[in-house]
């Protein structure tokens, strides 16, 4: 019986207790009250001990045990209370009841057998072979078969459930942008949402076979994927109230939250988010939650709604001149998402024209090659430039706390749920018609 409701609310009363033995382990809860009790073991030794209430007295099978009370009175004190448990009942042994060695003739032993067990360390019926995309060419994505990856120490070897995708920094690698050294085959993503299979030696603790994570290791678009699972690994277990659909888009999510902390934004703080794509949504939700005042421009009406539907202040379509964007100015710090040669636009043609306060900041996210801007014009308002890239482990932490309290929205930002064999078309639309694509996930299973 492996619960024994209310037993330590109920026992019996035992004066005295007479010599006998049982085929199991059997337990004497004291519950009140001083007594005694022995027992004699399989070689005829006999041994005494005093019970009092609060004390667990566990008889080994096969031991003779009894109790005889206390000299003098031959019983043990008036309160003496006890309730018993049993221990397992191997087969072939006796009722519970009392049983006599004179009557029986024999000693019962109990033996340990180990039974041998692979449940742990057999290998997984994973197929030899998956899916994963790559950029074979410039411009060109194919669903490949590749090795399905082995659990290493230090790793945990996973399922892949959903991968985002990256639209800036996958397009960069795709079409020969700075990142992606212009040289292929060559492959990105760091959108990973998987159930773990496996877990290697070495591992942080507090993973389990079976867990949903994420990962933003650059672990690819691929079916299978083994995680690095340190102390400091972008890897996350997802909360129970985080839909695994919407942490595929953990990692541009992330680096929004890096980006806000890099800039130290503050209460009251204006910001202008330049670029309404996924990042562009989930750094102007980062700095409305850091207490700012936020603005999102962007050339794309639909993306402009959404980011109103998200809880930006005031959203923006640029005129040609930027005048409409000035106007909501000036501002303590500008974010520019688009990665488009703009900075003309947010320092000003001249010194003191621009869209900045006196000591404001500029945080450039996109990728580019060589930025070239006025110097006198940065010089004049005292600008600080800061570079961001990737994400720390506690900006991950963050959004999925953030993300499971409802703080942090991720379904309006999806707009297509992609199975894996379709992922090409994805890239080829990435390639040709990049505005067309919001956030998308790829489903794997």
């Amino acid at each position: 019986m492996p619960l024994h409701k209310g037993r330590m609310k109920r026992g019996f009363s035992l004066p005295r207790c007479e010599k006998h033995f049982h085929d199991h382990d059997e337990t004497w809860l004291i519950l009140a009250g001083k007594g005694s009790g022995y027992w004699i073991d399989p070689q005829g030794q006999r041994e005494e001990f005093v019970l009092e209430e609060g004390d667990v007295w566990m008889v080994p099978a096969g031991y003779e045990h009894g109790s005889d009370g206390f000299p003098g009175t031959g019983k043990n004190s008036d309160d003496f209370t006890i309730a018993v448990s049993n221990g397992t009942l191997p087969e072939g042994c006796h009722k519970p009841g009392h049983h006599y060695v004179d009557r029986e003739g024999y000693i019962p032993s109990l033996q340990l057998v180990k039974t041998p067990t692979d449940r742990y360390t057999k290998e997984r019926a994973l197929p030899e072979t998956m899916k994963g995309i790559m950029f074979v060419e410039q411009g060109k994505a194919v669903l490949q078969d590749e090795p399905t990856p082995v659990c290493q120490p230090g790793t945990v070897l996973c399922q892949s459930l959903f991968t985002g995708l990256t639209n800036g920094t996958e397009r960069n690698f795709l079409c020969g942008g700075n990142y992606g050294g212009r040289r292929w085959p060559r492959r990105s993503g760091y959108q990973n949402v998987g159930k773990i299979l496996e877990i290697g030696a070495g591992c942080v603790r507090g993973y389990n076979v079976g867990d949903i994570v994420y990962t933003g290791n650059f672990c690819y678009h691929r079916q299978y994927f083994a995680a690095p699972a340190k102390e400091d690994s972008l890897l996350a277990k997802l909360p129970p109230a985080v839909d695994p659909k919407h942490a595929a888009l953990f990692g541009v999510a992330s680096v929004a939250m890096h980006d806000v902390r890099r800039a130290d934004v503050r209460i009251g703080d204006r910001v202008l988010v330049i670029g309404a794509g996924p990042v562009g949504q989930f750094t102007a939700q980062a700095a409305r939650l850091a207490g700012a005042v936020v603005t999102v421009c962007d050339l794309n009406a639909r993306r402009l709604e959404a980011a109103a539907g998200l809880g930006a202040h005031k959203t923006m379509t640029p005129d040609e001149d930027w005048a409409n964007i000035k106007g909501g100015g000036p501002y303590d710090c500008v974010f520019e998402d688009s990665g488009a040669p703009i900075l003309d636009r947010v320092l000003g043609p001249k010194p003191g024209q621009g869209i900045l306060k006196r000591r404001g900041r500029l945080v450039m996210i996109a990728g580019r090659d060589e930025v070239n801007y006025t110097f006198n014009c940065g010089q004049a308002c005292e600008l600080t430039i800061h570079h961001a890239g990737h994400f720390d482990l506690d900006d991950l932490l963050q959004v999925c706390r953030l993300t499971s309290e409802g703080a942090i929205q991720v379904g309006p930002i999806i707009q297509e749920v992609v199975p894996f064999a379709n992922m090409p078309s994805v890239y080829d639309r990435l390639r040709d018609d990049p505005a067309s694509l919001f956030g998308v996930v790829f489903q794997w299973a």
